[in-house]
């Protein structure tokens, strides 16, 4: 028993692993001792006379420890160490130094030198034995350490994250050594938080300021995307942090960052191939029922859906081969774009083989004939294909839809222009317009469900406003924004505006509606402005609403019972309403002003009225109709009308709105022409009240 339990404990005090020491030193008697005592212990023992010896064979062998001697002759101990440790640049390694002068001095040479610990001579066995295997224990550790913080660094680096930090107390940056490659500023150093965002995106640094300040003030959780501007191109970060609670920490706003730039790029590439042919580049079926779809809902006035197909077109590609065939999809995809992109189309897409789909708008007074057929020989105009002497010239067969006769969504506009596509090629004919007979059932059918479920959709709550803002630029912040009827049917779901707003004024319930959206909106502006935030909010009136005997009342019932500071309540017109009686429109408005309400004219400059009705109207504001936003950037006309408005607007002493602000670019040419005022995409779609309230509240128009 007395045996085992020996061999028990002899078992547990012998190293796990056969570990590797190294003995230097000059004297034999000491050096053969010293490595006997270790060999007993299990240990693996090499030896060396001089520092020389043991740098030799640290290269040869890297030992798990070194035991060094300090005086020896030739290399001593402290520069051998010290050489150790420079070509290894392993500070895991443990060197104890063994020394028989036990002066302060010589102790802190030694660990100057590199040395992990020290033992005195004459030597201490058992002390020998404790010391070797603590420092073993700790090399183990230090190299763990090491090889965690390797890995974490690797997978830091893999997944592009990192931690950061303020430091409110001097407004100082700093992070972990990941962000350098992304920023270009070096992560030892503290960097000026103005310094840092410089290189924040101009449409991203207003954004990140707020949440920073928020965290500041312990007002939640710090989560933002933004963009690192980096010579020519950009990254997009995501960054996570809060303010410190106690302590030194008290002082910190601290967190994490996390580089997305490659998981958007990736999410765009599958969002974009998802949603476009990679041949032609055009939108596939999906995105263009919905680009249609959001043209109906702005407004599908002369709108018309064309389908068109190569006619033998499997004739072509067997001949033509592949490639080929797809050179000719390739060039007809680039027709269609370069229609689109001058205005000659909204939207065309690739919907099947050789199959492509646009919509247009013929307006009254247009000939569908010409318009069509403008396409139609732009795409047939002769292809040049690589490896093909001759020009291809191709003939087409087309079929088309329109907005409201044939249908009133897309998918229906779409699936009649195929129908009537096919029957041209059947009949052998270029083109041919979707039979009313095929769709009057189907039409009739669908509005008169809109009309009956309309009745009581008020008094059901089933209607509710939602709100665009508008961006004034002198002020470089949210000042207003446009009241836009939204109906929400339990059994239709989210019915598009152009579906109803029609059907309410052909049944009269208009004005019914009217004043509840007059109601709606002067209360939320009232609550915006109890909430220290005054906005203005601009109703439309529609035509039957605007001849109503009722509406005066209306417009003061909204402002008495809601107590909003009149002026916030905008009203806005259109030309065509004020010019069937124009006696009657300017005394209404003057009414209007008399109350204390704001008004705009809207839709400036696609009517027919006169400049000496325009000059008697008391009006606040014009608005600028997106038809000459939509080509401000490339149209010379288009900027010529607007200069002329904005002219206009400064000799009556009144503000002017664009609709329709879609791109930063056409944004920055309307400020450039002198618009006061913007609204559109750009600065935000339609949303719920608190969405636009916390907009506005942090919106910073960049200078």
């Amino acid at each position: 028993m007395a045996s085992s339990s020996a061999s028990a404990v002899a078992s547990e005090e012998a190293p796990r692993t056969r570990e590797h020491v190294l003995v230097v030193d000059d004297d034999r008697t000491t050096r053969s001792m010293v490595c006997g005592v270790l060999r007993r212990d299990g240990w693996v023992v090499t030896e060396a006379t001089d520092g020389q010896q043991a740098i030799e064979a640290v290269q040869q062998a890297r030992p798990d420890l070194i035991l060094m001697d300090v005086m020896m002759p030739g290399m001593d101990g402290h520069t051998a160490c010290a050489r150790i440790r420079a070509e290894l640049a392993d500070d895991a390694l443990p060197i104890v130094m063994l020394t028989a002068a036990d002066d302060l001095a010589s102790i802190e040479r030694a660990f100057d030198a590199g040395a992990t610990d020290f033992i005195t001579k004459p030597i201490n066995w058992a002390l020998l034995r404790e010391r070797v295997r603590y420092a073993l224990r700790g090399g183990r550790l230090a190299r763990e350490l090491r090889r965690a913080r390797m890995r974490e660094l690797a997978v830091r680096r893999i997944a592009g994250l990192g931690y950061w930090q303020w430091r409110l107390t001097d407004d100082t940056l700093s992070w972990s050594e990941e962000f350098e490659p992304l920023s270009g500023i070096r992560a030892s150093s503290g960097v000026p938080r103005e310094q840092f965002l410089q290189r924040v995106h101009p449409e991203d640094r207003l954004r990140l300021q707020s949440g920073m300040e928020a965290a500041r003030q312990r007002l939640g959780r710090m989560d933002l995307e933004f963009r690192l501007t980096l010579g020519e191109g950009e990254r997009i970060l995501r960054v996570v942090g809060e303010r410190g609670r106690e302590g030194d920490d008290a002082s910190l706003v601290f967190g994490v960052f996390h580089d997305l730039t490659l998981m958007r790029r990736t999410e765009a590439l599958v969002d974009y191939l998802a949603l476009h042919d990679e041949v032609t580049e055009l939108p596939k079926r999906r995105l263009f029922l919905r680009q249609v779809d959001q043209a109906l809902t702005d407004g599908g006035e002369g709108l018309w859906v064309v389908t068109a197909d190569i006619l033998r077109f499997g004739r072509l590609n067997e001949s033509l081969g592949e490639s080929s065939a797809n050179q000719m999809l390739r060039q007809l995809g680039q027709r269609l774009r370069h229609l689109v992109d001058t205005g000659v189309l909204l939207q065309a897409a690739r919907i099947d083989g050789d199959e492509f789909a646009w919509a247009q708008r013929v307006l009254p007074g247009q000939s569908l004939e010409n318009a069509l057929e403008a396409v139609l020989l732009a795409l047939q105009e002769p292809l040049t294909l690589s490896g093909h002497e001759q020009a291809l010239r191709l003939v087409f067969s087309a079929g088309c839809a329109a907005h409201p006769v044939h249908g009133l969504d897309a998918q229906t506009l779409l699936t009649l222009a195929q129908q009537a596509q096919r029957r041209a090629r059947v009949q052998g004919r270029p083109w041919c317009v979707a039979e009313l007979e095929q769709t009057d059932v189907r039409a009739r059918q669908r509005q008169l469900m809109l009309e009956q479920a309309l009745q009581g959709a008020l008094q059901r709550g089933e209607f509710a406003l939602v709100y665009q803002p508008q961006l004034d630029f002198a002020r470089g912040r949210i000042v207003g924004c446009e009241a836009l009827l939204r109906w929400r049917s339990p059994q239709l779901g989210a019915v598009p505006p152009g579906q109803f707003i029609g059907l309410l004024e052909d049944s009269g319930q208009i004005v019914e509606v009217g004043a509840w959206v007059l109601q709606e909106a002067a209360r939320q502006a009232a609550a915006w402005e109890r909430a220290g935030l005054p906005l203005r909010v601009g109703v439309n009136l529609s035509p039957r609403q605007f001849v109503s005997p009722h509406l005066p009342r209306h417009v003061e019932q909204a402002l008495a019972v809601s107590a909003v500071t009149p002026a916030l309540l905008e009203l806005e017109i259109t030309e065509s309403l004020t010019m069937h009686d124009v006696e009657h429109a300017v005394a209404l408005l003057q009414r209007f002003r008399s109350m204390g309400a704001s008004v705009a004219l809207d839709d400036f400059g696609v009517g027919h009225s006169s400049l000496a009705y325009v000059l008697q109207f008391p009006i606040d504001a014009l608005k600028i109709d997106r038809a000459f936003v939509t080509h401000v950037t490339r149209g010379r006309t288009d900027r010529a009308i607007v200069r002329a408005i904005v002219a206009l607007a400064q000799a009556l002493g009144v503000e002017t709105i664009a609709e329709g602000v879609e791109s930063q670019r056409q944004c920055d040419f309307l400020e450039a022409l002198g618009v006061t005022q913007v609204q559109g995409y750009l600065i935000g779609r339609p949303m719920e009240p608190a969405d636009l309230e916390k907009l506005a509240r942090q919106y910073r128009h960049p200078s």
